[in-house]
């Protein structure tokens, strides 16, 4: 079962009011095989389920490097697959993007933010001049 799997429309409001799904989930080779080979099946063992008629699509961004460091998606490295999913709800297509890193790459960028994690949102800039009239 894939580890540090977040529902982005738990964590935030904004996201829980669209009409898609956001989430993230990390996996092992092993486990990125499983999920190539029966995703709805995968999906719905983490919680995510979909109905019949939507499809999935994947995108490996990196397929080339994932082949070279884990060419039989098994045994034991230090592999990690990142994975974003998205859609279903109004649209009848999960999407899930995928990316291979190696597990010393965690934690090693810093990011720049664009809010504070117990903020919502960007907050909206206040604007200078003049004002605008009462309807």
């Amino acid at each position: 079962m894939p580890t540090k799997i977040v529902d982005f429309s738990a964590r935030s409001k904004i996201i829980r009011a669209e009409p898609f799904n956001a989430h993230f989930w990390e996996c092992t080779p092993l486990e990125f095989k499983a999920y190539l080979g029966k995703p709805r099946e995968f999906l719905r063992r983490m919680g995510i389920g979909l109905p019949a008629d939507c499809r999935i699509e994947t995108t490996i961004e990196n397929h080339d490097w994932l082949g070279q460091e884990a060419p039989d998606f098994d045994g034991e490295n230090d592999t990690v697959i990142c994975n974003v999913g998205s859609g279903n709800v109004a649209r009848h297509v999960y999407r899930v993007i995928s990316y291979a890193h190696d597990r010393s790459a965690i934690g090693e960028f810093e990011k720049q933010l664009l809010h504070k994690a117990n903020q919502q949102q960007v907050k909206e800039k206040v604007r200078r001049g003049k004002k605008r009239k009462a309807k």
